[in-house]
């Protein structure tokens, strides 16, 4: 299954993408329909979820927050 972490802008995706990358999880941004997350994010970070509290404690570390994490239907 995959998840998405929300991320307010571009540039913050692409920040997040290269930190998961460095620490070998693969993903890929993706754009967000706005009505699909609470604020209205537009952008988003597609993973797998078996990485999803890796990927929380990553987002920390760097000092990145994500507006959500979202799981995707299949």
């Amino acid at each position: 299954m995959n998840c998405v972490a929300s991320m307010r802008s571009m540039t913050y995706a692409m920040k997040a993408k290269r930190a998961f990358w460095e620490k070998g999880i693969n993903c890929e941004i993706t754009s967000l329909s706005p009505d699909l997350t609470r604020h209205g994010c537009a952008y988003g970070v597609k993973f797998d979820c078996r990485y999803e509290s890796a990927v929380r404690a990553l987002l920390n570390s760097i000092g990145l927050r994500s507006s959500e994490l979202i799981a995707l239907p299949r």
